[in-house]
């Protein structure tokens, strides 16, 4: 994980980007925070950067909005792909919300609350939260050989 890398946030409402752009500046991370509409060209814009992002907030809604081939072809090992926690942060609270995107490796689903400062103080525990945590390298899998001697 590159804890100096890009907080990139993933949301299609001008309200909650604005928040997140005046949460982002009063907070004052030394972290750059890059905001897409579309997780779609959020992770290709990534790719073609070559980015090592430190945290992705992404809006649950938008995956619900996408078709399942894009979902499985581009955002099931997202998190893995760039080394960094894959946070779903959302208004909605519902279901199938929930159980669907889960089935893509992320590593939490946190609801926005409506109170300017609680949105604020929950982005700045997950922020703190993952600056302090040590991050075990990425599994990989690997082939292992096994010998065997007869006698």
């Amino acid at each position: 994980m590159n804890k100096k890398g890009p907080i990139v946030i993933i949301e299609n409402k001008q309200e909650d980007r604005k928040l997140f752009i005046e949460v982002f500046s009063e907070l004052n991370y030394p972290n750059q925070v890059l905001y897409f509409n579309d997780p779609e060209i959020a992770y290709h814009y990534m790719l073609r950067n070559k980015l090592k992002p430190f945290l992705i907030f992404s809006d649950i809604v938008l995956l619900n909005i996408m078709n399942d081939k894009v979902v499985e072809a581009k955002l099931d090992n997202v998190g893995e792909l760039f080394h960094c926690p894959y946070l779903f942060f959302t208004t909605s609270f519902n279901q199938t919300y929930v159980i669907d995107p889960y089935s893509i490796p992320t590593q939490s689903y946190f609801v926005k609350p409506y109170d300017y400062s609680e949105f604020k103080q929950i982005i700045k525990t997950i922020i703190e939260y993952w600056i302090k945590s040590k991050s075990i390298a990425p599994y990989k899998k690997t082939q292992v050989k096994i010998g065997c001697i007869d006698k």
